[in-house]
């Protein structure tokens, strides 16, 4: 059986939850690592490295926050490059940074985004292929996961999750899933990766 590796996010900003975080720890079974991340540049790509050389994957699945969207969403590319208005847990702001400075503009998914779109919507769960992970620490931490395993054969791609239930009165109005939703859709999306 494929070894998978599950990342997530801690809590952002003002949330006291990361609906990633509620989806990859409800995750077991044979042959599935996880890893909690911090929301921070200089610290989360080295943690995931370090835990790629430790757990020696086939297959590695980040996941994120994306608060806002209204399904599920497989990424097709990581851009080099960290720009966002926030700044990270550790107070550092980021505006046009590269990640890796001369490295290659954007990566492709390893993983195919559409397989893994196409079993969570199986599920009868919304989900739908993403064309940007954004410039933050998902993307951040998506892009050097890639350049690493670049020649391995490890294949990885990133999941955005919307918000969840939980934090849904924090938001109103806007889209939400059940932290167990997500679970299943990651379950999907696991099976899926292995049957690649």
């Amino acid at each position: 059986m494929k070894k998978i590796l599950l990342s997530a996010f801690e809590p952002f900003g003002r949330e006291k939850i990361n609906p990633a975080w509620e989806a990859v720890r409800r995750m077991d079974g044979e042959g599935i690592g996880k890893i909690l991340l911090p929301v921070e540049y200089l610290r989360a790509g080295k943690m995931l490295i370090a835990e790629i050389r430790r757990f020696e994957p086939d297959i590695v699945i980040m996941t994120g926050q994306a608060g806002g969207r209204d399904a599920i969403t497989p990424e097709t590319r990581a851009v080099n490059s960290r720009n966002a208005k926030a700044p990270d847990s550790a107070g550092r702001l980021c505006l046009g940074e590269e990640i890796n400075a001369g490295g290659e503009a954007e990566l492709p998914a390893t993983l195919d985004p559409s397989a893994l779109a196409e079993a969570i919507s199986a599920e009868g769960i919304p989900a739908r292929v993403s064309l940007s992970a954004g410039a933050f620490v998902c993307n951040d931490v998506f892009y050097q996961a890639l350049s690493f395993l670049n020649g391995t054969g490890v294949k990885a791609d990133f999941i955005h999750l919307p918000w969840c239930s939980e934090q849904a009165p924090g938001h109103p109005g806007e889209f939400s899933l059940p932290a167990e939703t997500m679970a299943i859709a990651l379950e999907a999306a696991v099976r899926a990766a292995r049957e690649s």
